[in-house]
């Protein structure tokens, strides 16, 4: 009897953890689906770049990757930062191989959170072939996972899996691939709604648990934002942030537009390493020289008067212009269709009616900016020159569109839906008007993939393939001063020709060398000097002087001698280094706390 009661308790609760991990199977089989559906489309949208190009020197077949506008300057510069990673810097600010191999600061200006993930995939896989394969994938993994993040706040999965495809299929995101090579700016497109996606969490009326996280997600998606591409960064806060404020204030949630204001700050603090140093430093290189040869206003879409960009002789631009139209008609149709036709008497706090209402004006005034029209405003903007190009605001109408795309799927499907902050829909309306919206969103998505078939990849096929150009500099990021070009000498030597130097140590930001002279002279170095570079002869501080070509010089006297070359910090960079320890210290602080709060 006692064995029949055992086996009997046994296949109950056997039979109750099948039934678990049936419901678990339930839970999490869509996840996982998305999830897959995630990693094709980015695939399929990233992968085709790397075998359209080929060598025009020797012709047929394809199957290599194409030169485009950065790749060159990319190239170059992610690899400098690796060797300042292996040399032991955790965040290496000088490239001593570029400029003739005079060197420059070149890292300390241009945003390192490219460089960081490029470094990681190198160190797996020693090719830097791949390196851009798994540069570009992830990145774009990443802004289809945080769009579809962000769009699951009130949709549905399938319609955030629309706004998704369309938000990596849009041709502006793929021409920073196939055509730019612009990595910082291809990897902006992952914070853009991960920002909004804690801003908006922190307006809802949550416990201090979700507040704390949201919070620091806000700070440290805007501090990766800063790192990634700064210009960007403007110009999210400066036509989003607006457009948010009024939203939230509208909605009377003043703490909460509180705590975004103080989350942003801590989010500068966090980039503050790179961010406070590259701005207080930047007139000790020629900064000025991006602006003046690529001026802001004068880069406004369907602008045929000025001629700095060829809206008619030089085919991207004319690309860039139609792009420009596609996004802005995507944006009418959506918000028309999502306006007219969406469901009303939903539940919940953050309605999706007001947030369409908050993309529209934000892709509004980005559509406006780009103009010509915008220019008087524009000039009274500070700083707005910092995007260097109007037309870089397509990143945000991008985002705005993908999100129409996905909102008139919804309206037309209206799924039954209940998560955290989602908000439960009402049952689909019986009407031949919710075909409609679902026109609009198949329109825009549809017109996402032809665009960028059409405009994006076709112009690369058979494009010249890629080929490293160690000669390529960025002259805006030299030292002030340092012509453009530089006589070749050896790494380190001495005026005279005479005596002996042997280099020890030689790294991107430290060099060590015994020198051995019978009179006294100068050791000259082939490093262009600059604010932290220090001398020392035999441990004592040495004065740095420039020679003609403004590269590095120390007076040694006779005898022999360790001299050791170093870049070292300035006030200013070891305070941001300090700000930003400090600040991911607290953060991190935060998380912890947060997690082991109780919701309440």
């Amino acid at each position: 009897m006692c064995h029949n009661l055992r086996r009997m308790s046994h296949t109950i609760v056997v039979n109750s953890d099948i039934r678990n991990a049936r419901r678990s199977l339930n839970r999490r089989l869509p996840v996982l689906l998305a999830l897959l559906a995630l990693i094709a489309m980015t695939a399929i949208a990233t992968l085709p770049f790397f075998v359209i190009g080929e060598d025009q020197k020797v012709g047929c077949c394809g199957g290599e990757m194409p030169v485009t506008h950065d790749s060159w300057m990319h190239f170059n510069q992610m690899r400098a930062f690796y060797r300042g990673l292996e040399s032991g810097r955790i965040y290496p600010r000088w490239d001593d191989e570029t400029h003739g191999g005079y060197g420059a600061p070149t890292l300390a200006f241009y945003p390192p959170g490219a460089y960081y993930i490029a470094s990681l995939f190198y160190f797996l896989t020693r090719d830097w072939s791949k390196v851009w394969i798994g540069f570009y994938w992830l990145a774009s993994l990443g802004s289809a996972a945080a769009i579809y993040w962000y769009a699951r706040l009130t949709m549905s999965r399938a319609a955030s899996l629309v706004a998704a495809t369309v938000y990596v299929f849009a041709p502006y995101h793929l021409i920073n691939q196939y055509q730019r090579g612009a990595i910082a700016e291809f990897l902006s497109f992952v914070w853009t709604p991960l920002v909004l996606l804690f801003a908006e969490r922190l307006l809802a009326e949550s416990s201090r648990r979700e507040m704390w996280l949201s919070a620091a997600g806000l700070a440290a998606g805007f501090g990766a934002f800063l790192w990634s591409h700064p210009p960007t960064a403007y110009q999210f806060l400066l036509v989003v942030g607006p457009c948010f404020a009024v939203w939230a204030i509208r909605m009377k949630r003043w703490r909460g537009l509180l705590i975004i204001g103080c989350a942003l700050i801590f989010g500068s603090m966090i980039a503050a390493a790179y961010f406070y140093p590259a701005v207080a430093e930047r007139s000790l290189v020629n900064y000025d020289d991006v602006e003046q040869a690529w001026p802001y206003h004068a880069s406004y879409v369907y602008d045929f008067a000025r001629k700095v960009y060829d809206h008619i002789g030089n085919p991207f631009f004319a690309r860039l212009d139609r792009v420009w139209m596609f996004n802005a008609i995507a944006i009418f149709i959506g918000s028309i269709a999502a306006l007219n036709f969406r469901r009303s008497g939903e539940p919940g706090l953050i309605r999706s009616r007001s947030r369409v209402w908050l993309w529209l004006s934000a892709g509004l005034i980005a559509c406006f900016l780009m103009t010509k029209y915008s220019e008087p405003i524009g000039r009274l903007v500070p700083k707005i020159e910092i995007g260097v190009f109007s037309w870089r605001m397509l990143t945000l109408t991008s985002f705005v569109m993908a999100m129409l795309a996905g909102e008139c799927f919804e309206v037309c499907s209206a799924s039954p839906r209940r998560k955290g902050m989602m908000i439960k829909s009402l049952p689909p309306r019986r009407s031949t008007t919710n075909s409609l919206p679902l026109a609009a969103s198949l329109l825009i998505l549809i017109g996402a993939l032809a665009a960028s078939v059409w405009y994006v990849a076709w112009p690369m096929w058979r494009g010249q393939s890629f080929e490293p150009n160690p000669e390529h500099y960025n002259y805006a990021t030299l030292p002030r001063g340092v012509p453009r070009e530089t006589p070749p000498m050896d790494l380190a030597q001495l005026v005279s020709g005479a005596g002996r130097v042997t280099i020890e140590r030689w790294t991107p930001e430290l060099r060590e060398l015994r020198v051995e002279l019978e009179e006294p002279d100068q050791l000259q170095f082939r490093t262009s000097n600059f604010a932290g570079w220090t001398a020392t002869v035999d441990g004592r501080l040495a004065e740095v002087k420039e020679g003609a070509v403004k590269n590095i010089v120390i007076d040694l006297p006779a005898g022999k001698h360790m001299v050791a070359l170093e870049l070292r910090s300035t006030p200013i960079r070891r305070a941001g280094n300090f700000v930003t320890v400090l600040s991911l210290a607290i953060l991190v602080s935060i998380i912890i706390t947060a997690i082991r709060l109780k919701s309440v």
